[in-house]
């Protein structure tokens, strides 16, 4: 069967739109190393929307912004901080620098100073899985979970997550998907890396 070469040629443009709408349409999802990855530098008194990849600062580590929540530099902590459009909570994100393992989970068991008012104190142990160290706290109202992520060199990123006391599952859930778009990309150098 012969196909006529006019039929061929709309079939064709109607499956690149159809790719290209598609490209357009996906949620962004984890970058893998080696592919062209946008980092944004945080700065002092700029709001980085989400969907942008930022570094923390200081650090190595880099991960995108969640749809529903904004960035901004604190500088005066070497954070940087995560708010959301929608509900109430906040994540502050610190990059981890010549921390091993053991120093990541003596300090992910202490309590946490998020203020001079507000402070993270531990419930129960640290847990690890894989290149994750993971930590719950309680302060007051609020509950925290902390996932510190281990990359190469002893370099790392800490998210800790603040909210109110109910619906803790989508707040461990949504922790494990900032982790898992962590990427490891020296400043000056190189592809990603995982």
């Amino acid at each position: 069967m012969r196909i006529n070469p006019s039929l061929r040629l709309v079939t064709l443009s109607i499956f690149f739109i159809a790719m290209s709408v598609h490209d357009l349409l996906a949620e962004p999802g984890p970058k893998k190393a080696g592919s062209d990855v946008s980092i944004a530098e945080v700065r002092a008194g700029l709001i980085y929307q989400a969907g942008t990849r930022v570094r923390a600062l200081g650090g190595t580590a880099s991960f995108p912004i969640p749809q529903g929540w904004h960035a901004e530099a604190l500088n005066e902590m070497a954070a940087i901080l995560l708010v959301s459009e929608k509900e109430a909570g906040f994540v502050l994100v610190f990059a981890t620098l010549n921390q091993t393992e053991d120093d990541l989970m003596a300090l992910l068991g202490e309590p946490q100073p998020i203020t001079d008012s507000l402070v993270f104190e531990p419930v129960g142990a640290v847990t690890r899985q894989g290149n994750r160290l993971t930590s719950s706290y309680v302060a007051g109202t609020l509950t925290g979970r902390g996932v510190a992520v281990i990359g190469p060199a002893q370099q790392g990123i800490l998210f800790l997550h603040g909210r109110p006391q109910k619906e803790q599952r989508e707040a461990l859930l949504f922790l494990d998907q900032l982790a898992d778009q962590v990427l490891f990309t020296p400043v000056t150098e190189g592809p990603p890396s995982r």
